[in-house]
């Protein structure tokens, strides 16, 4: 889509490394936006391929062109021909640096104060879960940590492969057109709703983003298997490749309670993320009515058993139940809330999140431990005393920007920023 405003400067502690320059030569190409592999150097040769955006490809003939076409070998190994306005050639420093290893997945759990954004990062390309927050600074450290998070990862040229936004309330899409106007998206994956706190970013994005409407892919009505394919699963990476399904969406009416189904929560999507033997899970604020539905699907229950779990509704009461924790069995859990220190409306104080009956659930449920740390937990809204916790919970309320990062074999290690 190709909307930009201004290019910010990125945080050097975030990046933490210096980059080699690259060389005169090259010898692979990073797709840069989406575009055909060819047979031959020529637009009516036969079609080989589509390679995702962030896809690597090795660069045959010394990198000379023919008609404007580079000569490439797939991670199949055919070889095919792709234009070179689509691409960027990167040389083996470049890749090195800028990448993570391809056994590696990182996820960045986003400080965006009473809000959510996660940044998934892999090998090949990045996608963005929500781009909410609190305040206006919260909103500018987002696209502060974004910025400098493609100054660390030039391959993939300021791209999101894309940008789902579980549901239409301002504390999961406020900064979702900052981020369209300060990136290119290619994809966006959304509810279908355009209701909510969160409509004008949401109308937005529909309508005036410029974004093709066959590169937005609407999820609603999920039957017993998930939504899976290239609609909501743009990355294609070389060595382990990710795998993103959607296991609910927007529903129609049916057997809902009128209040239920008018409740915007209820309608998130719930995003799983396989990596290898690592998993992830981002329900959004789905509320206890759609965790009940959702469990209600027999054949759904095996999705749900995962290894890293986005705590539903930022720690609220009525988004975490006993029997959800019993089908989840997570390693670790991290709840996005704002801190209990800002005492203002439409806060983590004012809601009291995360609340106590949610964290004592998750301490009793999460198989992993952590450092021990005494942190405020809610006991109702505006009150709230401290408790220790001991298991794996991390909540960016307490931690700042959270970092995840799974290998391929399941282990998982995880990091912690402090607030900005």
């Amino acid at each position: 889509m190709g909307l930009r405003i201004s290019r910010l400067a990125a945080a050097a502690s975030f990046i933490g490394t210096a980059f080699v320059a690259s060389p005169a030569w090259a010898d692979d190409v990073v797709i840069q936006r989406d575009v055909t592999v060819r047979a031959a150097p020529t637009k009516a040769s036969q079609k080989l391929d589509f390679p995702a955006v962030g896809t690597r490809l090795d660069l045959l003939d010394d990198g000379a062109r023919q008609h404007g076409y580079y000569h490439v070998r797939l991670p199949d190994g055919r070889e095919g021909w792709v234009y070179q306005s689509f691409v960027r050639r990167v040389s083996d420093s470049e890749g090195a640096v800028a990448a993570i290893p391809q056994d590696r997945l990182q996820v960045h759990y986003i400080d965006v104060d009473q809000g959510n954004a996660a940044l998934v990062e892999a090998s090949c390309g990045a996608v963005l879960i929500d781009a909410g927050g609190g305040t206006p600074a919260a909103g500018q450290h987002l696209i502060d940590y974004l910025t400098a998070f493609f100054a660390r990862r030039p391959d993939l040229n300021r791209h999101l492969a894309a940008v789902f936004i579980t549901h239409t309330h301002l504390d999961h899409n406020s900064n979702l057109r900052r981020v369209a106007e300060a990136f290119t998206v290619e994809r966006y994956i959304h509810n279908g709703l355009r209701t909510g706190s969160g409509r004008r970013d949401a109308n937005w994005m529909l309508d005036q983003s410029g974004l093709p409407a066959e590169r937005m892919k609407e999820v609603k009505e999920v039957g017993d298997v998930p939504v899976s394919g290239d609609d909501v699963d743009p990355l294609n990476c070389q060595g382990v490749d990710p795998k993103i399904e959607v296991l609910s969406g927007g529903n129609a009416q049916g057997d809902w309670s009128a209040e239920d189904f008018n409740n915007g929560n209820n309608h998130s999507l719930v995003i799983r993320i396989d990596f290898g033997a690592a998993s992830f899970l981002f329900p959004g604020d789905l509320e206890n009515a759609g965790i009940d539905r959702l469990l209600a699907k027999q054949s759904m229950r095996r999705e749900l058993d995962v290894d890293v779990y986005e705590v539903n509704h930022h720690g609220a009461a009525n988004g975490t139940t006993d029997a959800w924790l019993a089908a989840l069995t997570p390693k670790m859990a991290v709840i996005s809330m704002g801190p209990s220190t800002v005492q203002a409306p439409w806060t983590g104080w004012a809601y009291g999140h995360p609340r106590r009956v949610s964290v004592d659930l998750l301490e009793r449920n999460v198989s992993l431990a952590r450092t021990p740390v005494t942190e405020p937990v809610a006991d109702g809204a505006k009150r709230f005393s401290a408790e220790t916790i001991d298991k794996a919970i991390y909540a960016t309320g307490w931690d700042g920007d959270v970092t995840v990062t799974a290998a391929a074999d399941g282990t998982l290690t995880t990091s912690t920023a402090g607030h900005h």
